[in-house]
């Protein structure tokens, strides 16, 4: 799993630096230097993805818990007394709703960083 995720941490260190070069040259080759600040919108973007791995891989298991209780006919069944039910029911939502509150910030941050670096560009397509 560690040797996995260095792979993508170098991937992705080598994507930002082919970005940036690319930039760079449509920059040069334009006369048109937004293009270089434009790739600093995508870079952001995969440092949002790099430092929100946790967000996406708990979002993961969520939809797995969800998959496997609907399966099992356990959905929202432990076997445990009243009271314990009731606080475990209340952790549970706790921390699903905080998960999928993550989820949504890290969805939110990626598209607005991209309608930052290139919304003025949506007037060429339309």
């Amino acid at each position: 799993m560690k040797r996995n995720l260095k792979q993508i941490s170098i991937f992705i260190y080598f994507l930002s630096v082919t970005i940036i070069l690319c930039s760079l040259y449509i920059s040069y080759l334009y006369q048109d230097w937004q293009w270089l600040s434009r790739s600093g919108c995508l870079i952001v973007i995969l440092g949002i993805y790099l430092t929100s791995s946790q967000i996406i891989e708990n979002s993961r298991r969520l939809s797995q818990r969800y998959r496997g209780a609907h399966r099992n006919g356990n959905f929202l069944r432990d076997w445990a007394n009243d009271k314990q039910e009731k606080i475990l029911h209340h952790a549970r939502n706790h921390e699903e709703g905080t998960w999928i509150m993550g989820k949504c910030g890290f969805n939110l941050l990626i598209f607005g960083t991209f309608i930052w670096g290139f919304g003025d560009l949506f007037s060429l397509i339309f």
